[in-house]
């Protein structure tokens, strides 16, 4: 009975496929691929010396059959230990290992390669007689011992190292291994049937499709490796104890870049950028950590990472070409060497989140020492805060006057949610809201304010001492919901409140960030009497038009744009420029911030409608409240 080779043929077939795929694919050129492609080399060099060493004859010579026999032999039995090295890259455990792992990892193969390069001469492994007829030898069988023998290393060693490998890589070391050993030993029980070789082919296709698939690991934007796949490298760094060091880089200003000359300018300044941090790292060291922040990462102590920051602090000294645009771009910096400045994936998560929001700090390269890792414990502590305050109703709602310039009186209020903790005191609404926005609490926040402001004016205490109506504040979330609508109309209704009495605030950013969604729910909330305030006006980069087809009926001036009047005369004449052109409008003007006679007195003398700051109250308890209702309201406001 002669062997069969069918299987080997299509086996070269697949590799082929497998060869091609690999080579196209836009791959990180790291040492997890390298080592990849060599063991599909290998395999692939393997099946084509099997078919030879079918096919040869003694016609060939008794010379060049054994030099394929031996040849098929020496490649086909360093797939197993090419594979468990490629594990290794994928735990990045091959740079850790100690002087005993190593004996265990290639003593065996040493020994093995040994005996089949020497078996021409002692034919323990293979030979062929003097009628060009193919013997195995007495040590033959140690082959496969040996091949076992690293099937079973690498299964331990993925076992012991779990942590660090995906469900995916797992599933793909787990197939490999027990196709290998099948194969393996149906070719031990029939020795014509040739199926080691498809079986590894096969096996090398599944792994270029799950392992080696690297769409999901790439942003496709920068085409750098993304967030998932930073936080994977960088945990496998730490569970092998390997040293690295990080170097971040952050655009502040991206967002201001991207409203003034367009999305398509932004997104290929970003892919601009990117590609000029690949002339100091690999592909593989380059990771785009989303919100317009980069990561570069460098081995420890490595001198590069002064002489990257230097450069690229160079380069951003001159504009930036994209197109036909040139502009100036500014970084913000930092250096994390781990582990000594951060000795876990999760901290050096939050760190990164930390670096990512911080005011940015462009003259000098930050430290991780710079960032107090406490903030994050705080964070913590304050989202715990807020989950406890929403299952306990233990936020509180705090009202702050509004004066009518024309009336002479307070005839408005806004409502302000508080938050005081038994264990952290008094959290500012600056540090609470931006976390719960972040996380989704705000809805529930928003909600629970909107139903107190509606259980105020249900009562009808502030109703009778002036008060017409009373401003909510929407957070951007609250406005990128599709049934806010429905929700603020049913709790009215519920409350049986007047619409009217109802003065919703809309931040520049929400309004913009918003537009389809905003426009539809202001104007059907409009036509039912609900009034609209645009917030914070001044402080975005809106688009002025859009903003006035939107039925605003007041703006408000936010506190830092009108103490700007009091700072220089240009400022001065701008914002009463500001006031002048909004009044022209049929809109009306809150200035907010205002603390003193000599403010209050300039800002009515341009001609603000309204007055909003501490001069007539900040902002307390609906009890206190009232009480400055009934000090106010009852006698004439001296202006």
């Amino acid at each position: 009975m002669g062997y069969i080779i069918h299987y080997d043929i299509c086996a070269l077939v697949i590799y082929a496929i497998t060869g091609v795929v690999f080579y196209f694919k836009k791959r990180i050129p790291c040492s997890k691929n390298k080592v990849f492609g060599i063991l599909v080399g290998d395999s692939a060099l393997s099946t084509v010396l099997d078919i030879l060493s079918v096919l040869s004859t003694g016609e060939w010579g008794i010379g060049l059959k054994t030099f394929f026999h031996t040849a098929y032999y020496f490649t086909h039995n360093l797939i197993p230990f090419i594979f468990v090295i490629y594990i290794l890259f994928l735990t990045d455990g091959f740079k850790e290992m100690s002087a005993l792992f190593k004996s265990f990892l290639y003593t065996p193969m040493i020994v093995d390669l040994l005996l089949v390069i020497t078996t021409p001469a002692t034919h323990f492994i293979i030979y062929v007689d003097s009628q060009g007829g193919y013997h195995r030898g007495s040590l033959q069988p140690f082959t496969y011992i040996v091949a076992i023998y690293y099937l079973i290393f690498g299964i331990v060693y993925a076992m012991r190292n779990r942590s660090m490998l995906s469900r995916q890589v797992v599933t793909s070391i787990t197939a490999f291994i027990s196709m290998t050993v099948v194969a393996v030993i149906v070719q031990m029980i029939n020795k014509h049937l040739l199926v080691e070789c498809f079986a590894a082919s096969v096996c090398m296709l599944l792994i270029m499709f799950t392992l080696q698939s690297q769409d999901d690991m790439i942003d496709q934007g920068t085409k750098m490796l993304n967030w998932s796949s930073f936080v994977n490298r960088c945990s496998i760094k730490y569970a092998s104890a390997s040293d690295f060091t990080l170097l971040l880089i952050r655009i502040p200003d991206f967002k201001m870049l991207m409203k003034t000359f367009g999305g398509r300018f932004s997104n290929s300044l970003l892919r601009s950028f990117s590609e000029y941090l690949y002339n100091f790292v690999n592909l593989g060291d380059g990771f785009y950590l989303e919100d317009e922040c980069f990561a570069l990462m460098f081995p420890k102590n490595s001198e590069k990472v002064g002489e990257t920051y230097r450069a690229i602090r160079e380069k951003l000294s001159e504009n930036w070409n994209i197109g036909t645009v040139d502009t100036l771009i500014t970084a913000c910096f930092m250096r994390i060497d781990c582990p000594e400045d951060v000795d876990n994936a999760d901290m050096l998560v939050d760190f990164i989140e930390q670096f990512k929001h911080r005011e940015p700090e462009t003259e000098r390269l930050l430290h991780a020492t710079d960032i107090n890792f406490y903030d994050s414990k705080r964070r913590s502590e304050v989202e715990n805060a807020i989950d406890k305050a929403l299952d306990n109703r233990g936020f509180e709602v705090y009202y702050q006057p509004i004066y009518s310039s024309q009336r002479n009186k307070i005839v408005s209020c806004e409502a302000l949610v508080r938050l005081n903790d038994e264990k952290l005191g008094f959290i500012p609404p600056q540090e609470f809201i931006p976390i719960a926005e972040e996380n989704g609490k705000i809805l529930k926040i928003g909600k629970y304010v909107f139903e107190e402001a509606c259980r105020f004016i249900k009562k009808g205490v502030g109703t009778s001492l002036g008060i017409e109506y009373v401003q909510v504040n929407l957070s951007v979330v609250q406005c990128m919901q599709s049934d806010l609508v429905e929700q603020l109309l049913g709790v009215m209704d519920r409350y049986k409140v007047d619409p009217s009495s109802i003065c919703l605030e809309v931040t520049e950013t929400a309004a913009v960030y918003t537009p389809h969604i905003m426009e539809k729910n202001i104007k059907t909330l409009s036509d039912y009497g609900v009034k609209f305030a645009l917030d914070d006006y001044g402080t975005g980069y809106s688009n002025m038009t859009y903003l006035l087809s939107l039925p605003f009926r007041f703006i408000k001036l936010e506190k830092e744009i009108v103490w700007e009047c009091f700072k220089s005369e240009k400022a001065h004449i701008a914002i009463e420029s500001t006031v002048a052109m909004i009044k022209k409008l049929n809109m009306q003007i809150v200035a907010e911030g205002i603390e003193d006679k000599h403010q209050l007195d300039t800002l009515l003398g341009m001609g603000c409608d309204f007055i909003q700051g501490y001069y007539f109250s900040k902002p307390v308890p609906e009890k206190d409240f009232i009480e400055v209702l009934k000090k106010n309201n009852t006698q004439a406001v001296t202006v």
